[in-house]
Formats: structure tokens, sequence, C-alpha cells
């Protein structure tokens, strides 16, 4: 009710992050619909985004974020050579993102070996069903007491010898405390902000690629903007365009990131902002200043 005056529409529309979800973001729309008495209720849905599909939530919008990771990362490991089916990984955090992320990959071959989140620490070097370990979050509000893993210390959890590490949970979760346990090929950061920027550097100088959030978390975002469209025109779009609308977007960004890092010998985290700022940039140098 605070923020009416601010959010709108056509002007500043939430998504859900942590401690939200559908229900919450319902609750804005109708509060916020209740304020305005707005005549074109289709529209006015589009006050924010992550509503449940009954009130105008788009599909796919669950899963955003993690598939738009496993989508970067697809492009990324082909321009590397690195294969990801039979490759390993591990998760921070396993809520929304991290168990959408973790599904996703194992589906595509990879094995999940550790996992924390809020509750405890898991491992198991043969290999968690993330599926599975989904289902157990969900009747229990954690991975705490999963059976099918055993509780294993932070220090153990940061150093689980993988390939791929997902920080999905909070902000400077890595920092130069725990980066001195990673041993993982690639950090893939599903989180907002979960790296240092010293612990980062420190990783870049051991030859961990660290792939930034602003490109590979932006799958929430990018669903939360099909959404805003799909409440805008009174369509309601079928899971496979969505999936097939963000891969399209997801891989083109990932590759102008790439192109930049060759072309202007950066690092993953300042080839993507490059890229970001140029486009800024560009559209200022067209419209000129006036007056």
């Amino acid at each position: 009710y605070a923020l009416g005056n601010n959010i709108g529409p056509e002007y500043d529309i939430p998504a859900p992050d942590v401690g939200t979800g559908p229900r919450e973001m319902v609750w804005m729309m109708d509060t916020y619909m209740t304020m305005y008495n707005a005549s074109d209720r289709n529209a006015t849905r589009g006050v924010v985004t992550g509503k449940s599909i009954l009130q105008g939530g788009s599909l796919g919008r669950d899963k955003a974020t993690g598939q738009g990771l496993v989508f970067c990362f697809e492009v990324w490991a082909k321009h590397d050579g690195f294969k990801i089916p039979g490759s390993t990984f591990f998760v921070q955090g396993f809520g929304n993102v991290g168990s959408w992320a973790a599904r996703i990959m194992q589906d595509g071959g990879a094995k999940l070996l550790a996992v924390n989140d809020h509750t405890g620490t898991l491992g198991n070097p043969e290999g968690i069903d993330a599926h599975d370990l989904a289902k157990h979050v969900a009747k229990t509000g954690g991975i705490k007491g999963y059976p099918k893993a055993k509780p294993i210390s932070d220090a153990e959890f940061f150093g689980t010898k993988a390939d791929v590490f997902i920080p999905a949970a909070l902000e400077c979760t890595i920092n130069v405390e725990t980066e001195k346990h990673i041993k993982a090929k690639y950090v893939i950061e599903g989180a907002n902000g979960p790296t240092t920027l010293e612990a980062e550097k420190r990783m870049r100088d051991r030859g961990i690629t660290v792939i930034p959030d602003i490109l590979a978390n932006s799958g929430g975002v990018t669903v939360s903007y099909f959404e805003w469209v799909q409440n805008k025109i009174s369509e309601v779009w079928d899971l496979e365009q969505v999936d097939r609308e963000l891969k399209k977007m997801m891989v083109r960004s990932t590759e102008h990131v790439l192109d930049a890092m060759k072309q202007r010998n950066l690092d993953p985290r300042t080839a993507a902002l490059t890229v970001a700022l140029s486009r800024i940039e560009a559209a200022h140098k067209e419209r000129g200043i006036f007056p």
C-alpha cells in the first residue's frame, strides 16, 4: 500500500526474490488494483510479476532463473569444449533458483554431489537426486533430514571436488574465507552478488571461471518481462514458447559477452558490464542532447 505511488505497470514493476513468491506478488497486485480501481484489469495485472498462473502469471516463471542459468552455461560450455553430461556440480541454496538449476542440470546429465541451504549442508559422493530432494524440501521446508545424503561441514561443502559450483543463496557468501576451499572449474552465479570482488579476483588467478550474476541469473527477470507482455496484450503463452524465447535471449546475451571477452581481453564480469554500458552509450549518442 505504501509503495502504491512508486510502482505501476508502466513505471516500476516489482518481481519476487528472497522470502516472496506467487502468493505475495498476488497480494501486491490486488492491493494496487484496489487502490486505483483500474479499468483495464488485464493490463494492471502487470504491476508486478511472478504471480500465480490463475492471477496472470507466466508459465515457466518458477523455473526461469534456473533454466536461464543452464541455457547460459550450455553456450559457455560449448565455447570452452566442456561437456555437461557426465560432469559434477554442487549448489548453495535450494530455494527456487537453486532447486530448479539443480534439477535441470541433472536432467542434462550432470551429477549433484552436495547442497546447502538455511537448514543444513549435505553431501553424497554417489550423487543426490535433485528431483527427490525437491520433494523433501516441499514437504519439510528445507534439506535438513534428507535421508539419502549425509551432513557435511561448510569447509567440506565449499571444497567439494566438482566441476561446477552454483551459488544460489544470498550475497557475499563466496568471500576470502570460503573462496580458498573452492576447487570447481566454474562458478555460475545464481544469486545476486554472491561473490566479493576480492574473492573473485583470487579465483580468477587460480583459473576458476566466474560467470557473473548480471548474465547467469537474468532468466528470471527476462521471463518477468514476458509475463508483463502477456498481461499487456491479454495473451497466455504456452511453456514451449516461453522456454524458446528465453533460450533465444540467453544464448544471444552469452555469445555477446564471450565476444566482448575475446575482443577486449576482459574477464567475464567486466565483459558483461561493458556490453550493457555500450548499449546505453549507443542509445544516448543516437538521441543526442536536447535542449
